[in-house]
């Protein structure tokens, strides 16, 4: 993209495009900031990105390139293993825990089922920190559903199957839809014969296909109807103030030396070059994804000349009690490769207070497959349950590598969500394998909101305590598992912080 040389100063660096990244960048480049975005991962290669004008584009993972493209990275232990910068996810494995992170511009959203819920504790964010009114981070809630396109679930989208089919209404059943649905942020066609119709959306003019429910999965959305940030926040922005680098990763944060006046050194290396190169900015908001967050402060938090101390930096925590299973269903159903990636969310009598819901394998039937794996995928459905865990976990650096002392079998979320499990292959007759060590997608917290740097890392305004001018807007930041999908309330968060940069201009 044109715009920014490494040697330039910009109002403000993001680093990081998921939804705490894009939101960041949106709002401060409509505010008149410079603003330079960094991201380790590739623009990828959909529909909307191809409208938008950008050149370079990395395939997302279907058909063959499963095989390469699937897999960013591998972490476990000592072990950091680099499989390919293009790579759509991060993979890192701990003594109770794994969990997965997207790679690309866009970030998480490219690879999320597309569901969009606030958090149901009424209390999410009271008593985070006596300056902090929930209602300043709650009024954003309607907004993102609106700007992401979000549309309430129901029966009347044409689905080919959903939680209506898979849990019919019958009074004795422990199993039944839910009520209300979530928003999903999904372009259904209006009718069967416009399924897969090109549609320009949009205050920026992008194309975008109705979903076909042949893809528009957890592999990304190649037609773009399940919506994600790099064209709902990066497009209206981008070289309008903001410009977006790919393939650069970011190594360190380091305030400037005194007689250089207030802000930050970002040091970081464009991938596709191999050359390191420094941008300086006033203001910096972090928004890397929560390990890679958290990775970036405790390597800029321990040289010399780096950043102040932060003692609370990776507690409290989080995996959204996130748990998975794989739902082996008969072969009369419909294929699980025909389908939304989300069938919808449900109840479990018995097992209330965790959120439920399930979907499809979309577009994972382009794989390279043995054709009997293909026919038992295509009777799978995917189960989850999500739910708030403790909190008391903590991520921290061993041998110079990320590590986390969390312990699944100190969470009984995970039980509650197993027996609802147990419920729901009783009453089909059908069972369910779920693994043992959890699999997160929500690793959240690290950089909790707290009234001061011993009981947190950000303050009300998402400011490091200690750090003047660095931000932090992803998961990291919440102060608690929400239990449900976190996209709005990391959303929120983020317009938040934004908002309030732009007030210190």
């Amino acid at each position: 993209m044109s715009g920014l040389t490494d040697s330039s100063a910009v109002d403000v660096v993001v680093i990081g495009s998921g939804f705490g990244g894009s939101i960041a960048a949106n709002r401060l480049a409509l505010a008149g900031k410079r603003v330079l975005v960094l991201e380790r991962g590739p623009w990828r290669d959909s529909l909307p990105v191809r409208s938008m004008g950008v050149a370079r584009r990395a395939p997302f993972p279907y058909g063959n390139k499963a095989v390469t493209h699937f897999f960013h990275s591998l972490h476990r232990g000592r072990l950091n293993l680099g499989l390919n910068k293009a790579g759509l996810f991060e993979f890192f494995d701990f003594p109770g825990l794994s969990a997965l992170a997207a790679s690309g511009v866009g970030g998480g959203s490219l690879a999320y089922g597309g569901l969009l819920e606030a958090p149901r504790h009424p209390a999410f964010w009271q008593g985070c920190h006596p300056e902090l009114d929930p209602a300043s981070i709650e009024g954003y809630y309607a907004k993102v559903i609106a700007d992401m396109g979000g549309v309430l679930f129901g029966r009347d989208h044409l689905l080919p199957q959903s939680v209506w089919t898979h849990f019919p209404d019958s009074p004795a059943g422990h199993c039944r839809p839910a009520d209300p649905q979530p928003h999903m942020a999904m372009l259904f066609p209006p009718s069967a014969a416009q399924a897969g119709a090109t549609i320009t959306w949009g205050p920026s003019g992008v194309q975008r296909q109705y979903c076909a429910f042949d893809g528009d999965s957890f592999l990304g959305s190649r037609g773009g109807a399940k919506a994600s940030v790099d064209f709902v926040y990066l497009a209206p922005v981008l070289d309008k103030g903001a410009t977006v680098r790919d393939l650069c990763q970011v190594t360190r944060i380091q305030p400037c030396r005194p007689v250089d006046g207030a802000g930050y050194h970002v040091h970081f290396t464009d991938l596709a070059t191999g050359t390191a190169a420094v941008v300086r900015a006033q203001r910096v908001v972090l928004a890397a994804g929560t390990l890679n967050t958290l990775r970036l402060l405790f390597a800029s938090a321990g040289q010399p000349d780096g950043l102040a101390a932060m003692p609370a930096l990776g507690r409290r925590f989080f995996a959204n009690g996130d748990l998975i299973g794989l739902w082996f269903k008969s072969s009369a159903q419909a294929s699980s490769f025909v389908s939304a990636p989300s069938h919808g969310t449900f109840a479990v009598a018995g097992h209330e207070a965790p959120t439920y819901g399930m979907g499809g394998f979309p577009g994972f039937e382009t794989w390279p497959m043995p054709s009997f794996v293909k026919r038992k995928l295509g009777q799978t459905l995917f189960t989850y349950g999500m739910g708030s865990d403790s909190g008391k976990a903590s991520v921290f650096l061993k041998h110079g590598h990320l590590s986390s002392d969390y312990d699944y079998r100190q969470e009984p979320i995970y039980d509650d969500i197993r027996g609802a499990f147990g419920v729901i292959a009783g009453e089909s007759g059908h069972r369910i394998l779920a693994s043992k060590k959890p699999v997160s997608v929500h690793a959240m917290g690290g950089a909790c909101v707290g009234p001061d740097a011993q009981r947190g890392v950000v303050d009300h305004r998402g400011e490091i305590h200690g750090n003047p001018g660095l931000f932090v807007t992803d998961m990291s930041t919440l102060p608690m598992a929400p239990g449900g999908p976190p996209s709005v309330a990391t959303a929120a968060w983020a317009h938040h912080v934004a908002d309030g940069i732009v007030r210190l201009f």
